[in-house]
């Protein structure tokens, strides 16, 4: 049960107070643990408030490209 503790402590540490601090958390999460952050965001219904984020940043011409980073980074296609 602690590796399940450390997914919503990363699920908590995701920054959701501006759209680039959105993304810049998420980038720092290992890719190995992406899934298990996903399934833990759904549970705590955050995953709707983080898309919001990184789909309002992919539209900003100078952000864009951090944006579909942190996108495909979570297992979404940005292209």
């Amino acid at each position: 049960m602690p590796v399940a503790s450390s997914w919503r402590s990363f699920v908590h540490r995701i920054d959701v107070s501006n759209d680039r601090r959105t993304a810049e958390s998420l980038l720092a999460i290992a890719a190995s643990e992406v899934p298990d952050v996903v399934v833990e965001l759904v549970k705590a219904k955050r995953l709707s408030t983080v898309m919001e984020n990184l789909n309002r940043l992919v539209l900003q011409p100078s952000e864009a490209d951090l944006a579909r980073r942190a996108l495909r980074h979570l297992g979404f296609v940005a292209d």
